[in-house]
Parts: structure tokens; C-alpha cells; sequence
């Protein structure tokens, strides 16, 4: 049974200037270490940086959480596999606060903008 759906779409640009004008304070704040990691391995780190940025807000759609606790930017982690395929690791209260459902994520993105979708299934 669907227990929540959430999409988001994100202006690359946006992610860009944030990174541009906060710098590490943006970056580490709102994505993880694999994520950083990830996102930099690639010849133009934003439409990456900016996918996960979307599928964290629209994991907050589809939870209906509301706002993430203080440090909840970092308790949802998008991981990509060797074929290129996006899954979500959730961490501390975000994984006990969803516990026993499992979470469905798609992602996309072009030129400028980067948009996610985010099913969460009850098992």
C-alpha cells in the first residue's frame, strides 16, 4: 500500500549559486560525504548535487515529516550503483521514523533543472 508520495524539481542554477556563495558550510550541511564524493566525480558536480537535493525534498513530501530534525539533511542519502541506478539510505530518527516501509525513488535531470520523485511503500 502506497503510504506517501512526494516530487520535487530543482533549478540546477540555484544549487550552483548556494554552493558558489556558502561553500562548504551549504555543501556539508545538506548532502553527505558519498554524496560530496559522488557528486564531484563528475566533470559538472551540480545536476548530481542538485538530483539529491531534490529527492531529500521530496522524500519530506512523500514522509509528510515536515521539516527534517536539526541535522535531517544528512539522515536521507542518495546512493547510486555501478549501473547508474539511485537508491536512498536512511539514517538515524528519518530511518525510525520509517522503519518498515520501503522507499521507491526516481530522478532526472537536464540542462537546468534536476527533479525527483519518491514512493514510500508500506510493506
Amino acid at each position: 500500500m502506497i503510504a506517501g508520495i512526494g516530487t520535487d524539481i530543482v533549478e540546477i542554477a540555484r544549487i550552483r549559486q548556494s554552493c558558489e556563495a556558502y561553500g562548504d558550510r551549504f555543501i556539508h550541511r545538506v548532502f553527505t560525504s558519498g554524496e560530496i564524493t559522488y557528486a564531484y566525480s563528475k566533470k559538472d558536480p551540480y545536476p548530481s548535487l542538485a538530483v539529491r537535493f531534490a529527492v531529500k525534498e521530496a522524500l519530506i513530501k512523500a514522509a509528510r515529516v515536515g521539516k527534517f530534525h536539526p541535522h535531517g539533511w544528512l539522515d536521507a542519502e542518495v546512493i547510486t550503483d555501478a549501473r547508474g541506478v539511485p537508491s536512498i539510505e536512511l539514517y538515524g530518527e528519518l530511518k525510525k521514523e520509517l522503519a518498515g516501509q520501503q522507499i521507491h525513488i526516481t530522478v532526472s535531470h537536464a540542462d537546468h533543472y534536476a527533479t525527483a520523485t519518491v514512493i514510500i511503500e508500506k510493506k
